[in-house]
């Protein structure tokens, strides 16, 4: 499984430059470039999440082996809609919400 690398930082999963949500999902079926590719697993931040955040990791994934479901079949390491990357990012600064993020793995087939 590949390792998923994150630059959301304003996403309740992010942790240290990694996402730790157990499987996430990347959009963008009809995707032909990065821009059109989201993370649909996105949640904000909240105060209370990141108080809790402690209490909370044992119940989410490794950032080191997390398996990433994807629907961006366009891309070259899209099979069977699993994400076969050996590393994936996540983009979006400032991110509010899922439509504001982005794979930053996809490459066009």
């Amino acid at each position: 499984m590949p390792r998923l690398k994150c630059g959301v930082d304003t996403c309740a999963y992010w942790h240290d430059k990694y996402c730790i949500r157990e499987g996430i999902r990347v959009k963008g079926e009809k995707a032909l470039a990065v821009a059109e590719t989201r993370c649909s697993s996105y949640r904000p931040r909240s105060r209370t999440a990141r108080n809790s955040f402690h209490l909370e990791i044992g119940k989410l994934g490794d950032p080191l082996h997390l398996e990433v479901s994807c629907e961006a079949v366009n891309c070259i390491f899209n099979r069977r809609e699993i994400c076969h990357a050996q590393e994936i990012k996540i983009d979006g600064t400032r991110a509010r919400k899922s439509a504001e993020t982005f794979c930053s793995s996809f490459v066009l087939k």
